[in-house]
């Protein structure tokens, strides 16, 4: 084998290793925000108190090849959680309906690991040196980041991937979609709607949404409640954003600190 296809293999399997690497700690979150909603802020760029009420949306139940039933998620588990981090960024929260603003309809639940045990390949010509000094090409197998699953296609909708395919094919960025969409992960979904909007619409108008923040967490080896917590603390504070793809944030990373029952920026004083 030559020094080429060496090198060849060498950078795929770095590739590969760096994609799989601390898969299980990787929060992925996706922010969208209207062009005409705008989160104000004061003098001191502190976003200004928002008047929400929560509205229980489709719950997604854990798929499992187990006997014994799981146990569901419930939406009060999910609000009692993700409400004190909202809280946090000035979201006032569990008002009657008709005094607030916004409606915040929550979607919650767990997406499907895909069970096929074969990864996307894909082929591409490479140039081989031969020992005689002269060159031939070959077809080499190469990870492909170009094509979910159908099961990783309905996971990429709920989690906030669905804009992976704008991503350069080989980018490193789109692999990590691609492997999110593959996995288990415990996803909430926040969508805000403008009450008066709501009441002012017509039937044949279609939803328009002010708002809406996707983010989830691989579920291997964490509690529920824990995987709940920390994809709260990150999310609420991207709520009323917008991003142009989703980013993935490690809750193991220097940058914050992590015990079992909570997930706190460091320097960030608490309430």
């Amino acid at each position: 084998m030559t020094l080429r296809i060496i090198l060849l293999l060498s950078n795929f399997f770095f590739f590969y290793l760096s994609v799989s690497a601390n898969s299980e700690s990787r929060i992925l979150v996706y922010s969208w925000s209207s062009e005409d909603y705008v989160r104000n802020i004061d003098d001191l760029g502190n976003p200004l108190p928002e008047i929400c009420a929560f509205l229980e949306g489709k719950y997604y139940p854990e798929v499992t090849k187990a006997e014994i039933p799981v146990e569901p998620v419930s939406f009060k588990t999910v609000i009692e959680i993700l409400a004190p981090e909202m809280i946090k960024q000035n979201f006032i929260l569990d008002q009657p309906p008709e005094t607030v603003d916004f409606i915040l309809l929550v979607n919650w639940g767990f997406t499907e690991e895909v069970q096929d045990d074969y990864e996307f390949l894909d082929q591409e010509m490479v140039v081989i040196d031969l020992d005689d000094g002269f060159q031939t090409t070959e077809m080499v197998d190469i990870g492909s980041t170009n094509s979910f699953s159908t099961v990783g296609s309905d996971n990429a909708k709920l989690i906030g991937a669905m804009k992976m395919s704008q991503l350069y094919p080989y980018s490193l960025k789109r692999r990590l979609l691609l492997e999110a969409s593959e996995e288990k992960r415990l996803f909430i979904n926040v969508t805000a709607f403008e009450k008066s909007h709501l009441q002012n619409k017509f039937p044949e108008d279609s939803l328009k949404p002010s708002w809406i923040t996707f983010f989830s967490i691989p579920f291997y080896n964490i509690e529920t409640v824990d995987a709940i917590q920390a994809i709260s603390e990150m999310a609420s504070r991207h709520m009323g954003y917008d991003w142009d793809t989703a980013k993935f944030i490690d809750y193991n990373d220097k940058k914050f600190d992590t015990t079992p029952d909570a997930l706190e920026f460091i320097g960030v004083e608490k309430d």
